[in-house]
């Protein structure tokens, strides 16, 4: 499929799933049969995804959030693990003043010993919290081409209240941005 048909496809994908337009509606606007936009919503199983679409931005970013928050809670309740020398951690054989043996453990404070372990991030923890970071910052500021058809759609919508032949006209202004920008996402 050509840069061109591949655009069209993604832009018809999304107005029958994300907006609900017939595929009557889509092959009108984007002037192609009903037999390709039908073609298309069998081969891509569009009706099922459209029935599944429970993922939305909103989701997304509680789900990052929520992984966020385990992955610090998990590191916060993380038990602290010392450099203390295995001989410290065997237990002794001592005899007492009667000569009988026992097995003693020696004495020694945990914190005169070095963490090697704790309830701080380590570098795959770092790595795990800056990629979620990232993800978070980036859905909540960027503007996908999902978002500029619904506010493209919602703009002609209310023009087409006041003036529905300048709505036909800003449809196809519409219509030809989104192409453009879903063409400029292709390259």
């Amino acid at each position: 499929m050509g840069v061109k048909k591949q655009v069209e496809n993604d832009l018809a994908k999304r107005y029958y799933i994300n907006d609900g337009l017939t595929q009557k509606e889509i092959s009108e606007r984007l002037k192609l049969t009903e037999k390709t936009v039908s073609t298309w919503v069998k081969k891509g199983n569009w009706d099922k995804e459209k029935i599944s679409l429970l993922v939305t931005k909103d989701n997304q970013i509680t789900a990052l959030y929520g992984q966020l928050q385990a992955a610090n809670d998990e590191i916060k309740t993380r038990p602290i693990v010392r450099d203390i020398p295995n001989f410290m951690l065997k237990p002794i054989k001592l005899k007492d003043s009667f000569g009988d043996e026992k097995l003693e453990y020696p004495k020694y404070n945990p914190e005169d010993y070095p963490i090697i372990a704790g309830n701080f991030p380590n570098s795959k923890d770092t790595d795990i919290i800056s990629k979620l970071t990232t993800a978070i910052k980036r859905l909540e500021t960027e503007t996908n081409i999902g978002e500029t058809i619904s506010v493209a759609k919602n703009i002609i919508l209310f023009v087409r209240s006041i003036d529905p032949q300048f709505a036909n006209q800003l449809t196809v202004y519409c219509d030809a941005f989104i192409k453009q920008k879903m063409t400029d996402g292709t390259k």
